[in-house]
């Protein structure tokens, strides 16, 4: 459980990092173009004798152009022969020396993704945590005063056949951060590890409950904090209960992986208790008056819920961006938590951008960091240190502006949510942006909902867990794509694309799909609600949830 970890001992922690880390990296700034281009080179000699770097003569290469020239854009299934091979064998294939981590996720053909994590990486996740942090430190004043709740995957969940460990890159982070933060931790060892979904939540809530000085709430996925607010307040007087009775209490101790009792202090008791039979004022801001900040990723689809997530904490808590964080590569990091400021990682990995252009087949020539241009949408690809090289990220980032000399980016969206029928090239943006504005609009709220295109009969069906669905909101929706996607307009004037559908889910319906998406290979504190897909890749069957119309 959280320790007790003075001021001093936080503010000394800082000032290390701003010595060590931040002021370093304030003069990266100053040439980031040439510290991508040193970086390449360090990468290229360092595994120039590998298999991999003999096939693609890494000794001979002198430039980024080169580079471009003499190597192609791979994705992971391009390299899953070389990754499981030196795994198994310790064969020099992919990285000059052996990975000692792979970070697990699921991969598109089915079998999980094993990225490669050379001993360096694992060195730079901490460097990344530290400067996050001091980020964090100097833009929210107070933001570690009390107790902090993470909730991350764990960093190691199995072992592969050559015996290196492997787990979630959320949870590598998690122990990457600074000691002095994670001293303050509420959630004790070993309870993220809890299989059963129910009481892992019953007792995170319980540990986030007991925390009455809580200053900081973490998660990849604001979706996690929403599910977690809704166990509490559905079972507040059992939660309640527990952490008066203590470890006794089954929600305390059925199956736990941890035999720690929650300590309380009579006061919280006592507050906690005034709030029963109020579930309806149970917010963020009620039960930890003290919260300065909630981390979590507002890009994306995320999007969607940061607005009720500001409904429920107090005006002054900042709600911090996470950046743009994958399994493959921590690849921006927020610089400036008060505009949510993020930038490339560009001292850590190589960046290729190519341009995303809407309508046009066209593949663009990739571009570096000094030729991004503010308002534009890219493609990413990342060369690493661990053996990725040219990787297609699959990922559509924006760059926003510019910190020092260094472009500053948020995530967009998947590059897989884009689906195409007819021509019309529809982004999941567009969906989410259509979609909210169709629900202001119409005057009600609904958090989740997922459009699948469906090729056989050329059109689209939007599902929603809602009750009542107005018989206008699938012509709202149809009309707000027709307004952002020329194309689309096209193909429904032309009647090569069929009316938008829309149908309405069950309550139960959101914690199903992601309970499907979780059995299938996401984690759960990372899990990601792609909103649009082709109706042959969506596994979840949505005919088994849906509503009967009033």
């Amino acid at each position: 459980m959280a320790e007790h970890i003075d001021q001093a001992t936080i503010q000394s922690t800082m000032r290390l990092i701003q010595d060590r880390d931040w002021f370093p990296l304030l003069k990266y700034m100053e040439q980031p173009d040439t510290i991508q281009r040193r970086l390449l080179s360090t990468i290229l000699s360092s595994q120039r004798d590998t298999q991999f770097g003999r096939r693609y003569r890494f000794a001979s290469i002198r430039s980024y152009e080169e580079f471009v020239q003499a190597v192609p854009v791979f994705e992971y299934e391009d390299l899953r022969q070389d990754i499981e091979g030196q795994e198994q064998s310790g064969e020099l294939l992919l990285n000059a020396e052996q990975p000692v981590h792979y970070v697990q996720t699921s991969g598109t053909t089915g079998k999980p993704k094993y990225v490669p994590l050379i001993q360096s990486a694992i060195d730079w996740i901490g460097q990344y945590q530290r400067l996050f942090s001091y980020a964090q430190w100097v833009g929210v004043p107070g933001i570690y005063d009390g107790q902090v709740l993470v909730i991350a995957g764990q960093p190691v969940e199995g072992r592969l056949s050559g015996g290196a460990p492997y787990g979630s890159m959320s949870g590598l982070m998690n122990e990457g951060l600074p000691q002095a933060i994670r001293g303050k931790s509420v959630l004790p060892d070993g309870i993220l590890r809890v299989a059963d979904y129910r009481f892992k939540y019953l007792r995170m809530a319980a540990c986030a409950l007991a925390g009455g000085t809580l200053s900081v709430l973490a998660t990849p996925n604001p979706s996690t904090l929403l599910k977690l607010l809704d166990v509490i307040r559905s079972e507040f007087p059992l939660l309640v209960e527990a952490l008066a009775v203590g470890p006794g209490h089954p929600i305390l101790s059925q199956g736990a992986a941890w035999t720690e009792p929650i300590p309380i202090q009579s006061d919280r008791l006592a507050y906690l208790r005034t709030l029963l039979g109020t579930p309806s004022i149970l917010t963020l801001a009620v039960l930890w008056p003290e919260l300065r900040a909630v981390i979590t990723w507002t890009g994306g689809n995320c999007g969607a819920l940061i607005p009720k997530l500001r409904t429920l904490v107090q005006n002054d808590t900042a709600v911090i961006e996470m950046g743009y964080l994958s399994s493959e590569c921590l690849g921006s990091l927020n610089v400036d938590v008060h505009e949510n400021r993020c930038i490339p990682t560009f001292q850590e990995h190589v960046f290729e951008f190519i341009e995303v252009a809407d309508g046009d087949d066209q593949m663009t020539a990739p571009i570096l960091l000094g030729d991004l241009q503010q308002g534009k949408k890219y493609q990413v690809c990342v060369t690493t240190r661990s053996g990725l090289y040219r990787y297609a990220m699959n990922d559509i980032v924006e760059v926003t502006g510019w910190f020092n000399r260094v472009p500053t980016i948020r995530f967009v969206q998947k590059g897989k949510g884009v689906t195409n029928i007819t021509g019309e090239k529809l982004y999941e943006h567009q969906v989410v942006e259509a979609v909210e504005a169709a629900l202001r609009a119409s005057g009600f709220a609904c958090e989740f909902y997922v459009m699948l295109a469906d090729v056989h009969t050329a059109g689209y069906t939007l599902y929603l867990e809602h009750a009542a669905v107005p018989s206008s909101f699938s012509c709202e929706v149809d009309e707000q794509l027709a307004r952002m996607n020329i194309e689309y307009k096209a193909k429904r004037e032309s009647g090569r694309l069929q009316p938008l559908r829309t149908v309405p889910l069950r309550p139960d319906t959101a914690d199903a799909y992601r309970a499907h998406c979780v059995a299938k290979g996401q984690r759960d504190a990372q899990f990601k609600l792609i909103r649009l897909q082709y109706g042959q890749d969506c596994s979840f069957d949505f005919s088994q949830h849906i509503r009967e119309r009033a």
